[in-house]
């Protein structure tokens, strides 16, 4: 494959080693939190309480967004020892978008894209021991991006695209998993609605190690876009992704560090 492409394409398919951390990952999916309408019912749902305001927790998101469906944010959080932020969208019609969990030398960083219904804060929250922090920002929504679309029988094949590079001692890693997201508010040509089918979990692993657990929900964009970061790689090693939705389906591929 030529080195030049800006993703490697993955083969999907799993092996029975890879259930085990899916079944795992899919008893930790927190229903009651991705199903909370509201901030407020959300933060309580996961037990996140006294929060602190912080400028060491940063997002970067557009302020106008011309379609709701696709907005890009990156979250950093320069506060040492962070284990985990949450992505929250107060007026979506559920709230809690994702969870990004860091282990084992990933960086506390990524950029995904998110889909927003209306006007509303970006709010994101960084677990750091028993302490909570946050930062938000408001993009202003020109087109609801929350209703979905396409079909319920359009044809899905699950793959993957998956870069890998290292440049000083930091592997950047991108990924694309095709998928179509669907919110479950979405209808078809037939104003037929389309039920929910989204990734559900997602783990990113470096050398069969853990370094990124995700509780994903309706709120991502489709096609799940990832970047983050990680520490404690070299080239040739393997990053490896595995992912699961609501409809049983799953998926998985690897590449390997490559010079940057």
């Amino acid at each position: 494959m030529h080195r030049r492409a800006f993703f490697n394409i993955l083969t999907t398919g799993l092996g029975a080693l890879w259930l085990l951390p899916l079944k795992a990952m899919a008893a930790a999916w927190n229903k009651s939190a991705f199903d909370a309408v509201g901030l407020q019912d959300a933060l309580t749902s996961l037990a996140i309480g006294n929060i602190l305001q912080t400028k060491e927790l940063q997002l970067v998101a557009p302020d106008k967004a011309e379609n709701g469906a696709i907005i890009q944010i990156e979250a950093t959080s320069l506060l040492p020892n962070t284990e985990a932020i949450y992505v929250l969208v107060d007026k979506n019609p559920t709230a809690l978008l994702g969870k990004y969990e860091f282990k084992n030398g990933a960086q506390s960083f990524f950029v995904t894209r998110i889909k927003m219904a209306e006007t509303s804060d970006v709010t994101l929250v960084a677990k750091v021991g028993e302490q909570f922090y946050a930062t938000s920002k408001k993009v202003e929504v020109l087109e609801n991006g929350c209703g979905g679309g396409g079909s319920a029988n359009e044809k899905f094949e699950p793959s993957m695209k998956l870069r890998a590079k290292l440049v000083g001692d930091v592997t950047e890693v991108k990924a694309i998993i095709i998928h179509p997201m669907h919110t479950g508010r979405g209808k078809d040509d037939l104003n037929n609605i389309i039920p929910a089918h989204f990734i559900q979990t997602a783990m990113v692993s470096l050398n069969d190690k853990p370094v990124l657990e995700m509780q994903l929900g309706t709120g991502i964009s489709k096609n799940p876009y990832l970047t983050f970061r990680l520490k404690n790689a070299k080239v040739g090693d393997k990053i490896s992704v595995i992912w699961a939705d609501n409809q049983g389906k799953s998926g998985a591929g690897s590449v390997d560090v490559t010079a940057g």
